[in-house]
């Protein structure tokens, strides 16, 4: 007995002096754990930090944007300072942030004030300011003053100054009032955490806003103040003003020099730091008592059957029956087998959990890979038109009028301009599709005769290199289904088979009727595709491998969108091949309706032909608006063009267009404000009111049609269309 109890000692001592090293090692992980998160917490905070720095350089450079249009008024150039005053009035009122807008002299002189009436004697800018003034003037830039005050300290205000050259010399000096309110509004959307202070300092170091709200010009609490002096990006702790201790994180924007800061509570880093170090230190203990019990408890189950048998050993010892049975029944055999089962079990639970997060961490390397792959093919394929068009242009303008060398380079700037527009246009079908905002227009057609028409396109376009390439067996079907999306679908699958199949190949197109539904095949004798891409065939930027010069091209969004398209439209779309070099089929299934009875409709009136149409175009882009303002000239039509929405207005009140072709995106207001105040003019013979905007989502088309325009268009509309279209308006003027 004395040795069993030796034995249970020596377990006990031996879990007692394993105590030590465990928890020498979870103090060790601890003080790591706390390390980790502390710098894990301050990345989160500076790239925190530097989003809301973009913010304010984004809302600022806009501002400067419309202090600079501002600047170029024909009104300051002729000094005509009357004028001009009732320009910054209506600019002010457009500016909700500023507080008003001066003019003045290069010595500060204040000649213009909005918010008061012309004629108003002002007065100088204050001492402080003239050094500010006088760098805008030698400099001839655009410069971000400091905060300043107003009248015994009624407001706060931060200056930003323009200068007006006229003639090669610094006539003015143009200057707007930004209201520190406008910041501390941007900072409140930007959903900090209640419990941080976040404020925006000028380049002195002096406080133009804060939340919690202080008022501005307020003193900065050290080290804070200290940090900021010292470098542009840091981190710093303190105290605030409401007496927390916190973390100061700030950064210095060198755009406009201020500097954002964000004081975060020290208890917010270091709660979930000393959690998850407690967690650790309790769990390594827990772990040691319930060894120490298990232990103990191991020591006295080993001692009892021992002892049953050492009894029944001293029985027969004595000639008395043994009691054999009770020890063996007593044994621990089973036990340590169920142990031994519960290990086996528990190491499989482990490495599938080890081998999920192996395929986890592949998925995401394939993903990674997929994406870099994608921006890389992006990049070429967006670079091989933009070549052919740069070249193209070049040779324009070294060629001769009407040489056959320019008449090649229209082609070829048409031809990769259209591949240009599809790209774009396949990147945001996809993001179309992701996001649920793809609308459908079903209506019943004949499969058979939209698969004629989009290969008849084909061969009329010479997109296809041989003229009876493809072969094709069609019967009768109808289907309910979106007629464009259906032409992108076929276009889809008729370019991956062209781009696949070597020259002289065959495409075979077939279509029947099969159960009930509509079996659309596209089969070629191409390069085919290999059993480990076909399960991956329909995902995004999937592709076949391409040697370096990439002659089929494509960024791998055609076949996602074919799928997605088909699925939507109640429809499904498979793919097979028999491996690499031996071609490739796609079929795609959709459900049979019923044939749709002919509708008779009576003749439609001819166009009208415009030509001499008075034309206004309101586009800030110089290019485009030059471009357009030229080709519209050429076909006949007198055009009056405006590169900003205020200008445009006053243009359309004088120039009395019969159509106006209006961007959205413009630098002082926006389309639709423009088309709202052309339609509050109250024309005698009112204008067609036209859209040309890249934002074509149903919401774009929808404010656009509320702001009074007859009708949207999106970017790029090609010149032929865009000629229909004011035939169209015209004709629906004259009544035909």
């Amino acid at each position: 007995m004395s040795r069993l109890k030796s034995l249970r000692s020596q377990l006990l001592l031996l879990v007692a002096g394993s105590i030590v090293p465990v928890l020498a090692l979870s103090f060790v992980l601890g003080y790591f754990v706390l390390s980790h998160e502390k710098d894990r917490f301050q990345e989160a905070a500076l790239d925190r930090n530097r989003t809301f720095v973009t913010a304010i350089d984004a809302q600022i450079l806009g501002h400067i944007q419309t202090l600079r249009v501002l600047a170029t008024s024909a009104a300051l150039s002729s000094g005509d300072l009357g004028a001009f005053h009732a320009e910054a009035k209506r600019a002010l009122e457009t500016q909700p942030d500023w507080r008003n807008v001066f003019v003045l002299d290069p010595t500060g002189q204040h000649l213009v004030s909005a918010r008061h009436e012309m004629g108003t004697e002002l007065a100088k800018a204050a001492d402080s300011e003239l050094d500010s003034i006088a760098l805008v003037v030698s400099g001839r830039q655009t410069r971000i003053g400091n905060l300043t005050s107003g009248p015994k300290k009624s407001f706060f205000a931060v200056p930003v100054r323009t200068p007006v050259i006229v003639d090669g010399e610094v006539k003015y000096v143009l200057q707007f009032i930004l209201k520190p309110e406008a910041l501390a509004r941007l900072m409140r959307v930007q959903d900090y955490s209640k419990d941080w202070s976040v404020c925006i300092v000028d380049a002195r170091g002096t406080l133009i806003a804060r939340l919690p709200d202080i008022e501005p010009g307020t003193p900065l609490v050290e080290p804070f103040a200290a940090s900021v002096a010292a470098r542009s990006v840091g981190w710093a702790r303190g105290v605030t003003r409401e007496g927390i201790d916190s973390y100061f994180v700030h950064q210095t924007s060198t755009v406009t020099g201020w500097t954002v800061g964000v004081a975060i509570p020290a208890e917010q880093l270091h709660g979930s730091s000393y959690r998850a170090a407690g967690y650790m230190l309790a769990g390594g203990l827990g772990s040691l008592l319930l060894a120490g019990l298990f232990a103990l408890g191991l020591a006295r189950r080993i001692e009892h059957p021992i002892a049953l048998l050492a009894a029944a050993a001293r029985r027969l010892g004595q000639g008395e029956n043994a009691a054999l049975a009770e020890a063996k029944q007593d044994a621990q055999a089973a036990e340590v087998l169920q142990l031994a089962l519960a290990l086996e079990e528990g190491a499989t639970a482990l490495q599938d959990r080890e081998n999920l997060r192996e395929r986890e961490q592949d998925a995401l390397r394939a993903a990674d890979r997929a994406k870099d792959e994608f921006l890389a093919m992006l990049g070429h394929e967006l670079r091989n038109p933009l070549g052919a068009i740069t070249a193209s242009a070049h040779l324009l303008r070294l060629s001769k009028p009407g040489a056959e060398t320019a008449s090649h380079a229209h082609v070829v700037i048409e031809r990769q301009a259209r591949q240009m527009t599809r790209l774009v246009e396949d990147l945001l079908d996809v993001s179309r599709l992701a996001m649920g905002k793809v609308t459908l227009h079903l209506e019943r057609l004949d499969l058979a005769a939209l698969v004629e028409h989009v290969v008849g396109t084909w061969r009329q376009s010479g997109r296809t290199r041989q003229e009876r390439r493809f072969l094709c067996s069609l019967t009768e079907c109808w289907i309910e289904a979106d007629r464009d999306r259906m032409e992108q679908v076929l276009t889809n699958l008729l370019d991956n088979a062209e781009k696949f199949s070597p020259g002289g190949k065959p495409i075979r197109i077939r279509l029947s009727a099969v159960e009930g539904f509509a079996v659309l095949e596209v089969a070629d004798e191409g390069q085919g595709i290999s059993s480990d891409d076909l399960p991956n065939i329909f995902g995004l930027f999937m592709q076949g491998k391409q040697t370096i010069d990439r002659p089929h091209g494509g960024i791998g969004l055609g076949l996602s969108l074919v799928k997605q398209l088909i699925e939507l439209q109640g429809g499904a779309v498979t793919a097979t091949s028999e491996g690499a070099g031996r071609g490739a089929q796609f079929v795609v299934r959709l459900p049979l309706v019923a044939r749709a009875e002919p509708v008779t409709v009576g003749a439609q009136a001819p166009l009208v032909a415009a030509k001499g149409m008075k034309i206004l175009l309101v586009e800030d882009n110089d290019d485009s608006r030059e471009v357009m303002a030229e080709m519209l000239g050429l076909q006949g039509h007198v055009v009056r063009s405006a590169p900003t929405g205020w200008d445009g207005v006053e243009a359309a009140g004088a120039f009395i267009p019969d159509v106006a072709l209006v961007d959205i995106g413009l630098p002082d207001i926006d389309g639709y404000e423009v088309a709202r105040r052309i339609r509050a003019l109250e024309l005698v013979t009112p204008p067609r009111l036209v859209v040309i905007s890249g934002f074509g989502q149903p919401e774009d088309l929808r404010r656009a049609y509320e702001a009074g325009f007859d009708l949207h268009l999106t970017k790029p509309v090609a010149p032929d269309f865009l000629r229909e279209v004011i035939s169209a308006l015209v004709s629906a003027r004259s009544g035909a």
